[in-house]
Protein backbone atom coordinates (compact mmCIF):
# COMPACT_ATOMS: atom_id res chain seq x y z
CA UNK A 1 0.00 0.00 0.00
CA UNK A 2 3.04 2.24 0.52
CA UNK A 3 3.57 2.62 -3.24
CA UNK A 4 -0.02 4.39 -3.47
CA UNK A 5 1.21 7.13 -1.13
CA UNK A 6 -2.41 7.62 0.53
CA UNK A 7 -1.07 10.42 2.89
CA UNK A 8 -1.16 12.74 -0.42
CA UNK A 9 -4.39 11.61 -0.77
CA UNK A 10 -7.39 13.77 -0.94
CA UNK A 11 -10.56 11.98 -0.04
CA UNK A 12 -14.05 13.65 0.18
CA UNK A 13 -16.59 11.38 2.60
CA UNK A 14 -20.53 12.69 1.73
CA UNK A 15 -23.05 11.04 3.90
CA UNK A 16 -26.07 12.21 5.79
CA UNK A 17 -25.23 10.77 9.18
CA UNK A 18 -22.24 12.56 10.95
CA UNK A 19 -21.34 9.03 13.10
CA UNK A 20 -20.98 6.98 9.84
CA UNK A 21 -18.93 10.19 8.01
CA UNK A 22 -17.07 9.58 11.26
CA UNK A 23 -16.28 6.10 11.02
CA UNK A 24 -15.46 5.75 7.26
CA UNK A 25 -12.88 8.97 8.14
CA UNK A 26 -10.93 7.44 10.83
CA UNK A 27 -10.56 4.25 8.86
CA UNK A 28 -9.17 6.22 6.22
CA UNK A 29 -6.72 8.04 8.65
CA UNK A 30 -5.89 4.46 10.15
CA UNK A 31 -4.48 3.43 6.40
CA UNK A 32 -2.71 6.62 6.19
CA UNK A 33 -4.92 9.08 4.47
CA UNK A 34 -3.98 12.83 5.94
CA UNK A 35 -6.87 14.68 4.29
CA UNK A 36 -10.19 13.92 4.46
CA UNK A 37 -13.30 15.93 3.56
CA UNK A 38 -16.72 15.55 5.12
CA UNK A 39 -19.99 16.29 3.60
CA UNK A 40 -23.67 15.57 4.92
CA UNK A 41 -25.84 16.22 1.21
CA UNK A 42 -25.47 17.21 -2.16
CA UNK A 43 -24.69 20.88 -1.69
CA UNK A 44 -22.08 21.35 1.00
CA UNK A 45 -20.65 18.06 -1.76
CA UNK A 46 -20.79 20.57 -4.78
CA UNK A 47 -19.13 23.18 -2.52
CA UNK A 48 -16.22 21.02 -1.09
CA UNK A 49 -15.86 19.91 -4.94
CA UNK A 50 -14.82 23.75 -5.56
CA UNK A 51 -12.72 23.81 -3.13
CA UNK A 52 -10.52 20.92 -3.32
CA UNK A 53 -9.03 18.20 -5.60
CA UNK A 54 -10.04 14.77 -5.16
CA UNK A 55 -8.20 11.23 -5.11
CA UNK A 56 -11.21 9.27 -3.87
CA UNK A 57 -15.39 10.12 -3.70
CA UNK A 58 -17.02 8.32 -1.06
CA UNK A 59 -20.55 8.95 -1.19
CA UNK A 60 -23.12 7.14 0.18
CA UNK A 61 -26.23 6.35 -1.75
CA UNK A 62 -28.93 7.92 0.35
CA UNK A 63 -28.56 11.69 1.63
CA UNK A 64 -32.11 12.47 2.92
CA UNK A 65 -33.65 15.22 0.86
CA UNK A 66 -32.91 16.33 -2.07
CA UNK A 67 -30.21 14.38 -4.89
CA UNK A 68 -28.76 10.70 -3.82
CA UNK A 69 -26.12 9.79 -4.46
CA UNK A 70 -26.03 8.20 -7.87
CA UNK A 71 -28.19 11.82 -9.18
CA UNK A 72 -25.36 13.77 -7.87
CA UNK A 73 -23.01 11.32 -9.92
CA UNK A 74 -25.15 12.15 -12.75
CA UNK A 75 -24.97 15.49 -12.47
CA UNK A 76 -20.98 15.65 -11.72
CA UNK A 77 -20.56 13.84 -14.80
CA UNK A 78 -22.95 15.84 -16.99
CA UNK A 79 -21.14 18.81 -15.85
CA UNK A 80 -17.43 18.04 -15.66
CA UNK A 81 -16.98 18.33 -12.52
CA UNK A 82 -15.11 16.10 -11.39
CA UNK A 83 -11.58 15.19 -13.10
CA UNK A 84 -10.66 11.63 -14.81
CA UNK A 85 -8.46 11.41 -11.90
CA UNK A 86 -10.89 10.97 -9.31
CA UNK A 87 -12.58 7.51 -7.80
CA UNK A 88 -16.18 7.50 -6.94
CA UNK A 89 -17.67 4.85 -5.02
CA UNK A 90 -20.88 4.27 -3.97
CA UNK A 91 -21.79 2.80 -0.42
CA UNK A 92 -24.88 2.28 0.50
CA UNK A 93 -26.76 -0.36 3.39
CA UNK A 94 -29.66 -0.46 0.75
CA UNK A 95 -29.53 -3.95 -1.52
CA UNK A 96 -32.91 -3.65 -3.44
CA UNK A 97 -32.64 -4.90 -7.07
CA UNK A 98 -33.86 -1.73 -8.92
CA UNK A 99 -31.99 0.81 -6.57
CA UNK A 100 -28.52 -1.28 -7.28
CA UNK A 101 -29.24 -1.62 -10.76
CA UNK A 102 -29.88 2.40 -10.69
CA UNK A 103 -26.95 2.90 -9.02
CA UNK A 104 -24.74 1.58 -11.21
CA UNK A 105 -26.29 3.23 -14.24
CA UNK A 106 -24.54 6.24 -14.00
CA UNK A 107 -21.08 3.82 -13.86
CA UNK A 108 -19.54 4.93 -10.39
CA UNK A 109 -16.10 3.55 -10.33
CA UNK A 110 -17.56 0.54 -7.80
CA UNK A 111 -20.12 -0.20 -5.15
CA UNK A 112 -19.52 -0.78 -1.65
CA UNK A 113 -22.23 -2.14 0.76
CA UNK A 114 -22.31 -1.64 4.56
CA UNK A 115 -21.12 -2.32 6.79
CA UNK A 116 -17.72 -3.39 5.53
CA UNK A 117 -14.65 -4.66 7.50
CA UNK A 118 -11.59 -2.62 7.81
CA UNK A 119 -9.77 -5.74 5.74
CA UNK A 120 -12.33 -5.53 2.58
CA UNK A 121 -11.74 -1.59 2.67
CA UNK A 122 -8.30 -1.55 2.97
CA UNK A 123 -8.10 -4.20 -0.20
CA UNK A 124 -10.45 -2.42 -2.27
CA UNK A 125 -8.64 1.17 -1.91
CA UNK A 126 -5.66 -1.01 -3.36
CA UNK A 127 -7.94 -2.23 -5.97
CA UNK A 128 -9.56 1.34 -6.59
CA UNK A 129 -5.94 3.19 -7.02
CA UNK A 130 -4.19 0.49 -9.08
CA UNK A 131 -6.46 0.44 -11.54
CA UNK A 132 -7.02 4.18 -11.67
CA UNK A 133 -3.00 4.44 -12.10
CA UNK A 134 -3.77 1.85 -15.37
CA UNK A 135 -6.53 3.36 -17.08
CA UNK A 136 -6.00 6.68 -17.01
CA UNK A 137 -4.60 7.75 -19.78
CA UNK A 138 -7.01 5.67 -21.71
CA UNK A 139 -9.99 7.75 -19.22
CA UNK A 140 -8.38 10.95 -20.44
CA UNK A 141 -8.62 9.60 -25.00
CA UNK A 142 -12.63 8.33 -23.89
CA UNK A 143 -12.80 11.82 -22.82
CA UNK A 144 -11.01 13.30 -25.67
CA UNK A 145 -12.82 11.55 -28.09
CA UNK A 146 -9.38 9.94 -29.57
CA UNK A 147 -10.28 6.73 -30.57
CA UNK A 148 -7.89 5.15 -32.39
CA UNK A 149 -5.32 6.16 -29.20
CA UNK A 150 -8.37 4.19 -26.90
CA UNK A 151 -7.75 1.22 -29.37
CA UNK A 152 -3.98 1.28 -28.91
CA UNK A 153 -4.11 1.57 -25.23
CA UNK A 154 -6.97 -0.96 -24.44
CA UNK A 155 -5.35 -3.21 -26.92
CA UNK A 156 -2.32 -2.26 -24.21
CA UNK A 157 -3.08 -3.08 -21.06
CA UNK A 158 -5.04 -6.50 -22.18
CA UNK A 159 -1.12 -7.49 -23.01
CA UNK A 160 0.58 -6.04 -19.92
CA UNK A 161 -2.24 -6.28 -17.12
CA UNK A 162 -4.33 -9.69 -17.11
CA UNK A 163 -5.90 -8.49 -13.94
CA UNK A 164 -7.56 -5.66 -15.75
CA UNK A 165 -8.06 -7.41 -19.55
CA UNK A 166 -12.05 -7.87 -18.89
CA UNK A 167 -12.28 -3.76 -18.20
CA UNK A 168 -10.04 -3.20 -20.98
CA UNK A 169 -12.19 -5.66 -23.48
CA UNK A 170 -14.78 -3.43 -23.09
CA UNK A 171 -13.24 -0.29 -24.64
CA UNK A 172 -10.90 -1.45 -26.88
CA UNK A 173 -14.71 -2.83 -28.41
CA UNK A 174 -16.23 0.58 -27.95
CA UNK A 175 -13.54 2.18 -29.66
CA UNK A 176 -13.51 0.07 -32.95
CA UNK A 177 -17.31 0.32 -32.86
CA UNK A 178 -16.77 4.69 -32.61
CA UNK A 179 -14.16 4.41 -35.96
CA UNK A 180 -16.62 2.34 -37.82
CA UNK A 181 -14.52 -0.61 -38.06
CA UNK A 182 -17.40 -2.98 -37.69
CA UNK A 183 -15.70 -6.18 -39.19
CA UNK A 184 -13.25 -6.42 -36.68
CA UNK A 185 -15.33 -5.33 -33.50
CA UNK A 186 -17.23 -7.96 -34.37
CA UNK A 187 -14.70 -10.55 -34.54
CA UNK A 188 -13.23 -9.61 -31.42
CA UNK A 189 -16.07 -9.44 -30.11
CA UNK A 190 -17.33 -13.42 -31.35
CA UNK A 191 -13.94 -14.47 -30.04
CA UNK A 192 -14.70 -13.46 -26.37
CA UNK A 193 -18.46 -15.08 -26.37
CA UNK A 194 -17.17 -18.08 -28.31
CA UNK A 195 -15.05 -18.54 -25.19
CA UNK A 196 -17.72 -17.37 -22.64
CA UNK A 197 -20.81 -16.04 -22.79
CA UNK A 198 -20.62 -12.19 -21.73
CA UNK A 199 -24.15 -10.78 -22.27
CA UNK A 200 -22.37 -6.79 -22.91
CA UNK A 201 -20.46 -8.38 -25.45
CA UNK A 202 -23.32 -10.05 -27.06
CA UNK A 203 -25.09 -6.61 -26.92
CA UNK A 204 -22.21 -4.92 -28.66
CA UNK A 205 -22.76 -7.11 -31.65
CA UNK A 206 -26.21 -6.52 -31.57
CA UNK A 207 -25.86 -3.12 -31.91
CA UNK A 208 -23.17 -3.72 -34.81
CA UNK A 209 -26.51 -5.16 -36.49
CA UNK A 210 -28.59 -2.42 -36.00
CA UNK A 211 -25.88 0.07 -36.98
CA UNK A 212 -25.51 -2.42 -40.28
CA UNK A 213 -29.45 -1.84 -40.28
CA UNK A 214 -30.06 -5.67 -39.68
CA UNK A 215 -33.16 -4.58 -37.50
CA UNK A 216 -34.58 -7.69 -36.91
CA UNK A 217 -31.52 -9.56 -36.01
CA UNK A 218 -30.92 -7.51 -33.68
CA UNK A 219 -34.42 -7.21 -32.37
CA UNK A 220 -34.10 -10.93 -31.63
CA UNK A 221 -30.92 -11.06 -30.04
CA UNK A 222 -30.81 -7.88 -27.97
CA UNK A 223 -33.84 -10.00 -27.02
CA UNK A 224 -32.43 -13.18 -26.00
CA UNK A 225 -29.85 -10.96 -24.00
CA UNK A 226 -32.30 -9.52 -21.78
CA UNK A 227 -33.82 -12.94 -21.16
CA UNK A 228 -30.34 -14.39 -20.24
CA UNK A 229 -29.07 -10.83 -18.12
CA UNK A 230 -32.87 -8.62 -17.09
CA UNK A 231 -30.29 -6.06 -15.40
CA UNK A 232 -28.11 -5.65 -18.61
CA UNK A 233 -29.65 -1.47 -18.98
CA UNK A 234 -28.03 -0.58 -21.91
CA UNK A 235 -29.64 -3.69 -23.94
CA UNK A 236 -33.05 -1.89 -23.60
CA UNK A 237 -31.72 1.16 -24.91
CA UNK A 238 -29.93 -0.30 -27.75
CA UNK A 239 -33.24 -2.61 -28.44
CA UNK A 240 -35.33 0.70 -27.99
CA UNK A 241 -33.14 1.98 -31.19
CA UNK A 242 -34.23 -1.31 -32.93
CA UNK A 243 -37.89 -0.75 -31.83
CA UNK A 244 -37.95 2.02 -33.15
CA UNK A 245 -35.97 1.74 -36.49
CA UNK A 246 -38.75 -0.92 -36.91
CA UNK A 247 -41.59 1.15 -35.72
CA UNK A 248 -42.91 -1.43 -33.39
CA UNK A 249 -44.24 1.65 -31.13
CA UNK A 250 -46.39 -1.36 -28.98
CA UNK A 251 -43.88 -3.82 -28.42
CA UNK A 252 -40.98 -0.84 -27.83
CA UNK A 253 -43.28 0.89 -24.84
CA UNK A 254 -43.40 -2.86 -23.60
CA UNK A 255 -39.62 -3.44 -23.49
CA UNK A 256 -39.28 0.52 -21.76
CA UNK A 257 -42.00 -0.56 -18.95
CA UNK A 258 -39.58 -3.36 -18.11
CA UNK A 259 -36.72 -1.11 -18.38
CA UNK A 260 -38.34 1.21 -15.92
CA UNK A 261 -39.50 -1.15 -13.45
CA UNK A 262 -35.76 -2.75 -13.57
CA UNK A 263 -34.10 0.65 -13.03
CA UNK A 264 -36.45 3.68 -12.21
CA UNK A 265 -34.41 6.47 -11.41
CA UNK A 266 -33.35 7.24 -15.58
CA UNK A 267 -35.24 10.29 -16.32
CA UNK A 268 -33.97 9.79 -20.04
CA UNK A 269 -35.27 6.73 -20.54
CA UNK A 270 -38.44 7.92 -18.38
CA UNK A 271 -39.09 10.40 -20.77
CA UNK A 272 -38.95 8.32 -24.06
CA UNK A 273 -41.49 5.77 -22.69
CA UNK A 274 -43.66 9.09 -21.90
CA UNK A 275 -42.87 10.08 -25.64
CA UNK A 276 -43.48 6.63 -27.01
CA UNK A 277 -46.58 5.93 -24.51
CA UNK A 278 -48.10 9.34 -26.01
CA UNK A 279 -48.23 8.05 -29.04
CA UNK A 280 -49.69 4.80 -28.43
CA UNK A 281 -52.44 6.97 -26.76
CA UNK A 282 -51.95 5.34 -23.74
CA UNK A 283 -52.03 8.62 -21.83
CA UNK A 284 -52.41 7.00 -18.47
CA UNK A 285 -48.99 5.43 -18.59
CA UNK A 286 -47.13 8.49 -20.39
CA UNK A 287 -48.98 10.61 -17.28
CA UNK A 288 -47.49 8.01 -14.94
CA UNK A 289 -43.90 8.58 -16.84
CA UNK A 290 -44.23 12.40 -16.50
CA UNK A 291 -45.29 12.21 -12.96
CA UNK A 292 -42.09 10.17 -11.87
CA UNK A 293 -39.92 12.64 -14.11
CA UNK A 294 -41.34 15.57 -12.84
CA UNK A 295 -40.62 14.01 -9.01
CA UNK A 296 -37.38 12.63 -10.01
CA UNK A 297 -36.01 15.98 -11.42
CA UNK A 298 -36.73 17.93 -8.49
CA UNK A 299 -33.52 20.07 -7.79
CA UNK A 300 -31.50 18.19 -10.02
CA UNK A 301 -29.76 20.10 -13.70
CA UNK A 302 -32.91 18.01 -14.95
CA UNK A 303 -35.80 20.47 -13.55
CA UNK A 304 -37.36 23.06 -15.57
CA UNK A 305 -40.85 24.38 -16.26
CA UNK A 306 -40.97 22.48 -19.32
CA UNK A 307 -40.84 19.39 -17.35
CA UNK A 308 -44.46 20.14 -15.18
CA UNK A 309 -45.86 21.59 -18.78
CA UNK A 310 -45.03 18.26 -19.82
CA UNK A 311 -47.19 16.34 -17.44
CA UNK A 312 -50.07 18.18 -17.36
CA UNK A 313 -50.48 18.09 -21.08
CA UNK A 314 -50.28 14.26 -20.69
CA UNK A 315 -53.10 14.04 -17.95
CA UNK A 316 -55.22 17.15 -20.01
CA UNK A 317 -54.99 14.23 -23.07
CA UNK A 318 -55.77 11.54 -20.60
CA UNK A 319 -58.68 13.22 -19.02
CA UNK A 320 -60.21 14.05 -22.49
CA UNK A 321 -59.94 9.70 -23.62
CA UNK A 322 -60.69 8.47 -20.01
CA UNK A 323 -64.49 7.04 -19.77
CA UNK A 324 -63.72 6.66 -15.87
CA UNK A 325 -65.44 9.40 -13.72
CA UNK A 326 -63.58 8.59 -10.81
CA UNK A 327 -59.86 8.79 -12.87
CA UNK A 328 -61.33 12.55 -14.68
CA UNK A 329 -61.94 13.42 -10.84
CA UNK A 330 -58.23 12.38 -9.76
CA UNK A 331 -56.94 13.99 -12.93
CA UNK A 332 -58.09 17.36 -11.68
CA UNK A 333 -56.43 16.86 -8.45
CA UNK A 334 -52.99 15.87 -9.56
CA UNK A 335 -53.62 19.11 -12.66
CA UNK A 336 -54.52 21.41 -9.99
CA UNK A 337 -51.65 20.04 -7.48
CA UNK A 338 -48.65 20.49 -10.21
CA UNK A 339 -50.09 23.53 -11.66
CA UNK A 340 -49.59 25.32 -8.17
CA UNK A 341 -46.14 23.47 -7.39
CA UNK A 342 -45.08 24.83 -11.18
CA UNK A 343 -46.15 28.43 -10.46
CA UNK A 344 -44.50 28.14 -7.12
CA UNK A 345 -41.26 26.65 -8.29
CA UNK A 346 -41.59 29.50 -11.39
CA UNK A 347 -43.06 32.33 -9.91
CA UNK A 348 -40.85 34.95 -12.04
CA UNK A 349 -41.46 32.93 -14.83
CA UNK A 350 -43.47 34.20 -17.57
CA UNK A 351 -44.13 30.34 -19.23
CA UNK A 352 -45.18 28.96 -15.49
CA UNK A 353 -47.46 31.86 -15.26
CA UNK A 354 -48.96 31.80 -18.78
CA UNK A 355 -48.83 27.89 -19.06
CA UNK A 356 -51.27 27.62 -16.27
CA UNK A 357 -53.96 30.22 -17.56
CA UNK A 358 -53.67 28.65 -20.47
CA UNK A 359 -54.41 25.52 -19.19
CA UNK A 360 -57.09 26.74 -17.12
CA UNK A 361 -58.87 27.57 -20.07
CA UNK A 362 -58.77 24.60 -21.84
CA UNK A 363 -60.17 23.14 -19.05
CA UNK A 364 -63.53 24.93 -19.30
CA UNK A 365 -66.37 23.65 -21.89
CA UNK A 366 -67.42 26.71 -23.78
CA UNK A 367 -64.34 28.67 -24.41
CA UNK A 368 -66.76 30.58 -27.44
CA UNK A 369 -68.99 31.67 -24.85
CA UNK A 370 -68.57 35.43 -23.45
CA UNK A 371 -67.90 34.16 -20.30
CA UNK A 372 -64.81 33.75 -21.20
CA UNK A 373 -64.19 36.48 -23.36
CA UNK A 374 -62.33 38.74 -20.63
CA UNK A 375 -59.65 35.76 -19.90
CA UNK A 376 -58.99 34.99 -23.67
CA UNK A 377 -58.31 38.93 -24.04
CA UNK A 378 -55.84 38.73 -21.12
CA UNK A 379 -53.93 35.69 -22.21
CA UNK A 380 -53.71 36.90 -25.84
CA UNK A 381 -52.19 40.41 -24.69
CA UNK A 382 -49.78 38.34 -22.32
CA UNK A 383 -48.57 36.32 -24.80
CA UNK A 384 -48.12 38.62 -27.13
CA UNK A 385 -46.11 41.07 -24.66
CA UNK A 386 -44.09 37.69 -23.87
CA UNK A 387 -43.56 36.19 -27.16
CA UNK A 388 -39.38 36.41 -26.57
CA UNK A 389 -39.76 34.70 -23.22
CA UNK A 390 -41.76 32.31 -23.17
CA UNK A 391 -40.65 28.20 -23.81
CA UNK A 392 -42.44 26.30 -26.67
CA UNK A 393 -45.14 24.54 -24.34
CA UNK A 394 -46.56 27.69 -23.30
CA UNK A 395 -46.76 28.95 -26.71
CA UNK A 396 -48.18 25.64 -28.16
CA UNK A 397 -50.65 25.89 -25.10
CA UNK A 398 -51.52 29.67 -25.68
CA UNK A 399 -52.41 29.31 -29.50
CA UNK A 400 -54.21 26.01 -29.13
CA UNK A 401 -56.33 28.00 -26.64
CA UNK A 402 -57.09 30.67 -29.13
CA UNK A 403 -58.05 28.40 -31.60
CA UNK A 404 -60.70 26.33 -29.62
CA UNK A 405 -62.27 29.35 -28.90
CA UNK A 406 -62.80 29.79 -32.49
CA UNK A 407 -60.44 33.10 -32.50
CA UNK A 408 -58.59 32.13 -35.66
CA UNK A 409 -57.04 35.54 -36.86
CA UNK A 410 -55.85 35.73 -33.15
CA UNK A 411 -54.80 32.22 -33.28
CA UNK A 412 -52.79 33.02 -36.62
CA UNK A 413 -51.28 36.30 -35.28
CA UNK A 414 -49.71 33.98 -32.28
CA UNK A 415 -48.51 31.10 -35.11
CA UNK A 416 -46.80 34.38 -37.16
CA UNK A 417 -45.34 35.72 -33.90
CA UNK A 418 -43.97 32.25 -32.38
CA UNK A 419 -42.54 31.21 -35.93
CA UNK A 420 -39.71 34.19 -35.56
CA UNK A 421 -39.15 33.16 -31.63
CA UNK A 422 -39.13 29.56 -32.80
CA UNK A 423 -37.30 29.68 -35.74
CA UNK A 424 -34.47 27.87 -34.59
CA UNK A 425 -36.72 24.91 -33.29
CA UNK A 426 -38.27 22.98 -36.18
CA UNK A 427 -40.35 20.81 -33.62
CA UNK A 428 -42.15 23.61 -32.36
CA UNK A 429 -42.62 24.85 -35.37
CA UNK A 430 -44.28 21.92 -36.61
CA UNK A 431 -46.35 22.10 -33.94
CA UNK A 432 -47.90 25.55 -34.48
CA UNK A 433 -48.07 24.57 -38.00
CA UNK A 434 -50.05 21.62 -37.39
CA UNK A 435 -52.58 23.49 -34.72
CA UNK A 436 -53.11 26.26 -37.66
CA UNK A 437 -54.24 23.78 -39.97
CA UNK A 438 -56.15 21.92 -37.59
CA UNK A 439 -57.55 23.73 -34.65
CA UNK A 440 -60.28 21.00 -34.30
CA UNK A 441 -60.30 18.17 -31.51
CA UNK A 442 -58.51 15.20 -32.21
CA UNK A 443 -61.27 12.84 -32.33
CA UNK A 444 -62.55 15.43 -35.33
CA UNK A 445 -59.20 15.44 -36.69
CA UNK A 446 -58.97 11.53 -37.18
CA UNK A 447 -62.03 11.58 -38.53
CA UNK A 448 -60.98 13.82 -40.72
CA UNK A 449 -58.06 11.80 -41.69
CA UNK A 450 -60.00 9.00 -42.36
CA UNK A 451 -62.04 10.53 -44.70
CA UNK A 452 -59.79 11.93 -46.71
CA UNK A 453 -57.64 8.75 -47.07
CA UNK A 454 -61.10 7.35 -48.67
CA UNK A 455 -61.14 10.62 -50.69
CA UNK A 456 -57.75 10.04 -51.75
CA UNK A 457 -58.18 6.25 -53.05
CA UNK A 458 -61.49 6.96 -55.42
CA UNK A 459 -59.09 9.87 -56.21
CA UNK A 460 -56.67 7.17 -57.44
CA UNK A 461 -59.56 4.91 -58.99
CA UNK A 462 -60.71 8.22 -60.63
CA UNK A 463 -63.47 8.30 -59.16
CA UNK A 464 -63.42 12.09 -58.91
CA UNK A 465 -67.13 12.71 -57.58
CA UNK A 466 -67.02 10.88 -54.71
CA UNK A 467 -63.63 11.97 -53.68
CA UNK A 468 -64.95 15.42 -53.64
CA UNK A 469 -67.66 14.08 -51.10
CA UNK A 470 -64.94 12.62 -49.09
CA UNK A 471 -62.90 15.84 -48.94
CA UNK A 472 -65.60 17.72 -48.18
CA UNK A 473 -66.86 15.78 -45.41
CA UNK A 474 -63.94 15.99 -44.16
CA UNK A 475 -63.26 19.90 -44.18
CA UNK A 476 -66.17 20.12 -42.09
CA UNK A 477 -64.49 18.51 -39.51
CA UNK A 478 -61.07 20.32 -40.10
CA UNK A 479 -61.72 22.83 -42.31
CA UNK A 480 -58.23 24.48 -43.00
CA UNK A 481 -56.31 21.64 -43.16
CA UNK A 482 -54.29 22.44 -46.20
CA UNK A 483 -53.87 18.62 -47.57
CA UNK A 484 -57.52 18.01 -47.61
CA UNK A 485 -58.14 21.46 -49.32
CA UNK A 486 -56.11 21.63 -51.89
CA UNK A 487 -57.47 17.40 -52.30
CA UNK A 488 -60.52 18.74 -52.87
CA UNK A 489 -59.92 21.95 -55.37
CA UNK A 490 -57.65 19.10 -57.36
CA UNK A 491 -60.55 16.85 -57.41
CA UNK A 492 -62.54 19.33 -58.85
CA UNK A 493 -59.95 20.63 -61.67
CA UNK A 494 -59.37 17.31 -62.60
CA UNK A 495 -63.79 16.62 -62.72
CA UNK A 496 -63.71 19.97 -64.52
CA UNK A 497 -61.21 18.95 -67.12
CA UNK A 498 -63.44 15.97 -68.61
CA UNK A 499 -66.19 17.84 -68.57
CA UNK A 500 -66.41 21.78 -68.95
CA UNK A 501 -65.58 24.27 -66.96
CA UNK A 502 -68.27 25.46 -64.08
CA UNK A 503 -67.65 28.82 -62.76
CA UNK A 504 -69.72 28.13 -59.51
CA UNK A 505 -66.66 25.60 -59.19
CA UNK A 506 -64.30 27.43 -59.49
CA UNK A 507 -65.05 30.42 -57.46
CA UNK A 508 -66.22 27.89 -54.99
CA UNK A 509 -62.64 26.44 -54.91
CA UNK A 510 -60.92 29.90 -54.92
CA UNK A 511 -63.28 30.63 -51.74
CA UNK A 512 -62.08 27.47 -50.05
CA UNK A 513 -58.38 28.31 -51.22
CA UNK A 514 -58.59 31.66 -49.47
CA UNK A 515 -59.07 30.15 -46.01
CA UNK A 516 -55.03 29.13 -46.42
CA UNK A 517 -53.65 32.26 -46.85
CA UNK A 518 -52.33 31.95 -43.65
CA UNK A 519 -49.72 29.85 -45.70
CA UNK A 520 -45.98 30.35 -45.00
CA UNK A 521 -43.52 30.36 -48.09
CA UNK A 522 -41.97 28.04 -46.50
CA UNK A 523 -44.68 25.46 -45.70
CA UNK A 524 -44.27 21.97 -47.43
CA UNK A 525 -47.89 22.29 -49.25
CA UNK A 526 -47.36 26.45 -50.33
CA UNK A 527 -46.10 26.04 -53.83
CA UNK A 528 -49.29 23.08 -55.10
CA UNK A 529 -51.70 25.93 -53.35
CA UNK A 530 -49.73 28.87 -55.45
CA UNK A 531 -49.99 26.64 -58.65
CA UNK A 532 -53.55 26.07 -57.42
CA UNK A 533 -54.52 29.48 -57.16
CA UNK A 534 -53.00 30.84 -60.36
CA UNK A 535 -54.93 28.04 -62.40
CA UNK A 536 -58.48 28.35 -60.90
CA UNK A 537 -57.94 32.73 -61.14
CA UNK A 538 -56.86 32.19 -64.96
CA UNK A 539 -59.89 29.52 -65.51
CA UNK A 540 -62.09 32.44 -63.74
CA UNK A 541 -61.18 35.14 -66.10
CA UNK A 542 -61.61 32.50 -69.10
CA UNK A 543 -58.19 32.09 -70.15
Amino acid sequence: MDNLNLPEKCVLVIDDFANVRKSIKTQLQDLGVRQVVEAYDSTSASKALKDYQFDLILCDFNLGKGKDGSRLLEEWRLTNAIRQETIFVLITAETSRDMVVSAMEYQPDDYLAKPFSMDVFSNRIVRWFEKRNVFLPLLNSVEEGDWPIVTQQARLIMEQYPRHRAAAQRYYAQSLVKQGILTEAENFLRGLVDKRYLSWAQAEIHRIDMLQENYQVAEKGLKNVLIRDPNLTEAYDLLAEVLKKLNKTEDLQKWLEVAVNRAPKNIKRQETLAEVAQGNEDYYRSSVAYRDIMNMSSDTIHENVGVYQKYLNSLHQEEITTDSEQRKRDIHREMASASRRMTDRYQSDPSARLYAKAMALMEQENLRSTLHEKQLNKLLISALESIDRVNGETAIICTQVMYRAERLSEGDELVERFRSRFAEQPDILERLQALQAEPASQEKRQKATDLNLKGVECYKNKEFTESIVYFQEAMQLSPRHPGIILNFVQSHLVEMRTDKVNIQKVELCLEYLNRLVYLPEDHYQYERYRKLTKTLKKMKQGK
